[in-house]
């Protein structure tokens, strides 16, 4: 029997997961999670990232308001909040940061879209907010396995990179956080590139790279799929996911990614959430206002049962909708995967890989033997930015 491509989506769905855990799993079996560890207090919204309506009748790309923040040695940084659009083209205001090289001179800088990975679903979960943002990646605490800034930023810089990080929609400026919604996801890093190249004193190019680790390594094949009529009028010259998200997730388990896909999944598609318990829906709302490790400190205060165990037809449509690798790229792509990563599990890669190579694209899988979800990012610096130089070369 010959399935369509959406038949074969939700097929996909039903027989794999991203995290692959069982519906008896609980949080704390998350790697980076510890459920004797202290909370973290999360960061605190300021005025900057309150939009009123200042948005309104805007072009996805324009600049609505900047600030200048620390930077490296060498380069400028600021904090921008921009116009954006989300898949079902809805105007929106998103934040996010541009780091620039000081000595640009009159050549145009290729630009680096960085997506970053699950910090929350809630607006103080926005990278942007903490008070150096424009740096090399950090995890926030021992105890908090939430990150800020940009893997080998600095790199970047001294190879004459200007870099974007988009926080997201709904992280930091208004709105409710699209969680895992690829298209809306790569339309906020395109839209960050475009309000860059906007900017003064910074000279970027319409040469483009994207790269993205776990929900940010999601967003970034989405961003190859995008790009070409989103933005037609960028180079995307190359693609690297750190262990990409893939949405596949069989059924409702009890760890935070799910409460905070489950929100952003009923603004984007208005799915009911009808398999959830009033405990579960209690989760789904406590996603909007605090961060992921907030949310799974909450998750353990939770005795279930918290969903009925299945995913309703609406939320599987949904889902579907958000399966990366589906669509021709634009560009070439890279992924970096750890073996013992126990977040995205290695076999979702595998099953990512080979659907994206069926359908024409040009990508390249390296496996990290004993390396996690986290580990692999140190690990992958010399292949990825040697990847990514030759790619600037053609």
């Amino acid at each position: 029997m010959s399935l369509n491509p959406l038949a074969r989506s939700i097929c996909s769905l039903l027989i794999a997961s991203t995290f692959l855990l069982s519906h008896k799993v609980h949080a704390q079996n998350i790697q980076g999670f510890d459920p004797k560890a202290k909370s973290v207090a999360d960061f605190s919204l300021t005025p900057f990232y309150e939009a009123n309506l200042d948005y309104v009748g805007r072009k996805p790309g324009e600049v609505i308001k900047s600030e200048v923040i620390p930077a490296p040695a060498g380069a400028s940084a600021w904090r921008v909040m921009y116009v954006s659009r989300t898949w079902d083209e809805r105007l929106v205001p998103v934040t996010g940061i541009v780091v620039a090289p000081k000595n640009g001179g009159a050549k145009a800088h290729s630009i680096l879209n960085w997506l970053h990975g699950t910090t929350g679903g809630s607006r103080t979960s926005a990278p942007s907010l903490a008070p150096n943002p424009a740096q090399n990646q950090v995890q926030r605490s021992p105890i908090a396995p939430i990150d800020y800034g940009v893997p080998y930023l600095t790199d970047f810089l001294k190879r004459g990179f200007v870099v974007v990080a988009t926080d997201y929609y709904g992280q930091g400026g208004p709105g409710v956080h699209q969680y895992m919604v690829g298209s809306t996801a790569a339309r906020n890093g395109l839209d960050l590139v475009r309000a860059a190249r906007t900017m003064k004193d910074i000279a970027a190019g319409s040469d483009v790279t994207t790269f993205g680790w776990s929900q940010g390594g999601h967003a970034a094949i989405f961003t190859s799929e995008e790009q070409p009529t989103y933005a037609p009028e960028l180079r995307l010259r190359g693609v690297v996911a750190i262990a990409p998200g893939t949405t596949l997730i069989a059924q409702p388990i009890n760890i935070p990614h799910v409460y905070i896909l489950a929100r952003g999944y009923r603004d984007a598609y208005a799915v009911p959430l009808s398999e959830f318990t009033p405990d579960g829906k209690r989760m789904i709302d406590a996603a909007g206002s605090v961060s992921i490790s907030g949310l799974f400190r909450e998750s353990l205060t939770m005795k279930g049962p918290f969903s009925t165990g299945e995913w309703s037809q609406e939320m599987k449509r949904a889902l579907a909708l958000n399966v990366p690798g589906n669509r021709t790229s634009a560009a070439p792509i890279l992924i970096v995967h750890g073996t013992l990563d126990n977040v995205v599990m290695p076999g979702s890669t595998k099953e990512l890989a080979l659907r994206s190579a069926n359908n024409g694209n040009s990508i390249k899988v390296s496996w990290y033997p004993g390396q996690d979800h986290r580990t692999v990012v140190d690990q992958a610096r010399k292949e990825i930015l040697d990847w990514i130089n030759e790619k600037q070369q053609h």
